[in-house]
Order: structure tokens, then sequence, then C-alpha cells
């Protein structure tokens, strides 16, 4: 014999039972958002920290971050236009190099944007370079599309 109860749905829960469940969602949609932007944070953090990166405060390395985000989502619908371009325009095969290039170029230019107008935080030249090629191959071991 079967003891469990039905499913009731979710419109016909009373009110406080809604509450708990949209509460409980919001509570694990935020630690999961919190674990991964400290995972990021903290991993920039000690990259900068291993580079000798110089920057004023946490709260610095934490706009730096933000503003590469956000420069980041500018620049990259116009990294892939170019990309889409010189793949369609050329006999170039879209391949893992080829991706880690345009991957590396879109960094090297976001992470040069953001460093150019934060006076508090300095990155060198040639650490832009290493920054952007760690990136870079971050970006493709996670990139979700094989080579074609």
């Amino acid at each position: 014999m079967n003891n469990e109860e039905p499913d009731e749905p979710f419109k016909d829960l009373p009110f406080s039972s809604k509450l708990l469940v949209i509460a409980s969602l919001f509570i694990i949609i935020a630690a999961a958002i919190g674990v991964i932007a400290g995972g990021y944070f903290f991993g920039i953090k000690g990259l900068f920290s291993i580079l000798g990166v110089t920057y004023e405060s946490d709260k610095t390395l934490l706009f730096f971050i933000l503003g590469c985000f956000g420069v980041g989502l500018i620049i990259e619908p116009f990294i892939k236009l170019f990309s889409m371009f010189v793949y369609h325009l050329t006999a170039m095969k879209k391949t893992a190099i080829t991706r880690l290039v345009f991957y590396f170029i879109g960094n090297v230019i976001t992470i040069s944007i953001v460093d150019f107008f934060m006076d508090s935080i300095y990155i060198p030249d040639s650490l832009i370079t290493v920054i952007s090629a760690v990136m870079a191959f971050a970006e493709l071991a996670f990139d979700d599309k094989p080579d074609q």
C-alpha cells in the first residue's frame, strides 16, 4: 500500500506554503549566485596576487571585475560578429585555436579599456596579455561548442 501524499499543484497551496516555497527558492538561487560570484572574485584576487597586480582595495577589485563584465557585454557581440565575418569571408575553419585567438583579442580589449579608465588599479601591459591568455584558455575550456 502506498502511503505517499499526492502532489498538490502550486496554485492550490495555502498562501503561507506558497510564501515558504518562494522564499526557499530565492535563498537557494541567492546562495548559488553568491558562491559563483565569490569564487570568481577570489579567483581573480588570487591571480592578481600571484602576478603582482596592484590595486587600492577590495572595492577597487570588485569595480574592476564589474567593469570588465560591463565592457565585455558591449565588446563580445562585436568580436562574435567579426569572427563570423572572418569565418565566412575566408577559408579559415572554426577550430579551437581560432576561437582561442578571438577570445584572447576580446579579453585584451576589455581589460585594456577598464584598466585605462580605472586609476586605482595598475596592470602592466605584459600582465594584460598574460591575464587575457589565461581567461581565453578558461573560456575555451568551458565552451560548450565542439570544433566544426
